[in-house]
């Protein structure tokens, strides 16, 4: 239970950071680039956050060694997560926004509230299983 709760605090902080890039990137970007600046801004935000996340992650939710061998396969598991994560939050979110023209803010709460306990199982139990 401890250590969901460590998640919850690791996944806060990185939502925070996520969602406040998000909001500004959409906002600037939209008047550059249009609805295309719900992808940039997606992945710029979980570029930034993830590397947060990670750590915190390793470190202090599920206390991973650091062992290099170690470090590096559990880098590269993590940042599959990753991919995998921000293309389904981008494309939902795209696609969700388009059909009901719903904030795309709110939309990728919702959607990233989903992924979030998607997550913890697959990163507990694969990624940063001792």
């Amino acid at each position: 239970m401890i250590k969901f709760l460590k998640y919850i605090i690791s996944a806060l902080i990185s939502f925070l950071i996520d969602i406040g890039i998000f909001a500004i990137l959409s906002k600037v970007l939209g008047f550059v680039i249009g609805d295309l600046a719900i992808v940039v801004g997606t992945i710029i935000a979980r570029i930034i956050s993830s590397l947060v996340n990670y750590s915190l992650n390793k470190n202090k939710v599920f206390e991973h060694k650091n062992d290099s061998k170690v470090d590096k396969e559990s880098l590269v598991k993590y940042y599959l997560l990753v991919i995998i994560q921000m293309s389904v939050s981008a494309l939902s979110v795209w696609i969700i926004h388009k059909v009901t023209n719903i904030n795309a803010t709110t939309i990728k709460i919702i959607v990233d509230g989903i992924i979030f306990v998607i997550n913890y199982i697959i990163q507990k139990n694969f990624i940063f299983k001792k």
